[in-house]
């Protein structure tokens, strides 16, 4: 091989040969060992940070899981304290159904229709 042309076979001798081929061939040519060196760190690389993301992928998940099943409480929450609310304001709000049932009548003051009194 001319030293001035650097090796272009490397993606043709995985690709397209049997493995036997390929690995003589890498034994062979400089330039493509050092390209399979090359991709071997990386192929390293990935498998290592491949459990550090799986670990985090995971622990994500689990914080998205309590996220979410603290926003049920809170709405489950606001639900049950906008009803009791609703129950104390109902129950202590003064509906009059007739004059004689009102407070201001049985004061003797002067009421109108509702029970009100009448200015």
């Amino acid at each position: 091989m001319d030293n001035n042309k650097k090796c272009d076979k490397y993606e043709a001798f995985f690709v397209f040969n049997d493995e036997k081929a390929f690995f003589e061939h890498i034994e062979e040519c400089p330039d493509c060992k050092a390209e399979h060196e090359k991709y071997l760190k990386v192929s390293q690389l990935v498998k290592d940070v491949a459990s550090q993301y799986l670990k985090r992928r995971e622990e994500n998940k689990k914080k998205t899981i309590l996220f979410k099943q603290a926003a049920c409480f809170l709405v489950l929450l606001a639900g049950i304290g906008s009803f009791a609310g609703y129950k104390i304001y109902d129950d202590y709000s003064f509906q009059i159904n007739n004059i004689e049932e009102s407070y201001i009548y049985a004061m003797g003051l002067p009421t109108d229709e509702y029970g009100f009194l009448e200015i």
